[in-house]
């Protein structure tokens, strides 16, 4: 799944994606602090105009790139299908790939949270991108016998938790395996 502009050429696209690629790097060498628009631009090999062109902020930067972050996992799990004999132990399957590849990259994903929880008009398109992903991604993990309307409510419901586990675990409340604790209990007894 790719969240871009669709009117870029290949030049831009693809100098966009430096970018991105940039950021993403630098957060995962030293988390949100590393991220610096100037050093992204060197990163990328790209101006610093060209960076403000695209993203009006180092906050929206990572911000989308947490959506397009995302959006690759969603691709995974429809290439990977979740495992498990029922809804209960799909959803779970999916959580657990969330959440080890979160781990498994807490520089990253604590920039990406921390910028996801900014205020304004770009951040709104992105945390809209974030509920589609997490809805599409986590609607592959359930049967079809379940009413559309009830799975959309336990898909908002586990959306809303882990969101605000994470907002604990980047505030240091908790740990991320306390967070990740957070979301199995929540999914556990929404889907017994």
């Amino acid at each position: 799944m790719q969240l871009q502009p669709a009117n870029l050429t290949k030049r831009q696209t693809a100098r966009r994606e430096a970018v991105l690629r940039a950021a993403i790097e630098l957060a995962a060498e030293g988390g949100y602090e590393a991220v610096q628009i100037r050093s992204v631009a060197q990163r990328a090999e790209v101006a610093l105009g060209t960076i403000y062109h695209y993203f009006a902020s180092k906050d929206v930067l990572l911000a989308v790139a947490m959506v397009e972050w995302v959006g690759a996992f969603e691709d995974l799990i429809r290439d990977d299908p979740p495992r498990g004999g029922d809804s209960r132990e799909r959803v779970l399957d999916v959580l657990d790939r969330i959440t080890r590849t979160m781990r498994g990259a807490p520089d990253i994903s604590h920039a990406m949270v921390t910028a996801m929880c900014s205020r304004g008009e770009e951040f709104n398109w992105c945390q809209e991108q974030m509920h589609l992903v997490w809805s599409n991604t986590l609607s592959q993990a359930f049967d079809e016998t379940l009413n559309s309307d009830e799975r959309d409510r336990i898909i908002r419901v586990l959306e809303h938790v882990w969101f605000s586990s994470l907002i604990a675990w980047t505030n240091e409340w908790m740990s991320l395996e306390q967070a990740t604790d957070e979301l199995t209990d929540a999914a556990e007894a929404l889907l017994r």
